[in-house]
């Protein structure tokens, strides 16, 4: 999935192994929200997203919506 350059690619990848019983589709889900993001900061608009994941508008929104929790990142010294 990772070799999957284009990030709207990735996330429409990620989508339809979702629909297909994959099993860690929670994994899958973080791939998709973190690659329509991506697609989202380089500008693509929402309505060319959602058209080549063959869903709303509307859903890429809530796809998008859920962030996961990480590692504090380490204060910057100088």
């Amino acid at each position: 999935m990772a070799s999957i350059e284009d990030s709207v690619d990735r996330a429409a990848h990620a989508n339809e192994l979702i629909w297909r019983n994959h099993p860690r589709p929670t994994q899958l889900r973080q791939l998709r929200a973190d690659a329509l993001r991506a697609a989202l900061r380089e500008g693509t608009d929402v309505t060319e997203i959602a058209s080549r994941l063959g869903v709303r508008s509307d859903d890429i929104a809530w796809m998008t919506s859920h962030e996961t929790s990480t590692w504090p990142a380490r204060p910057v010294t100088r």
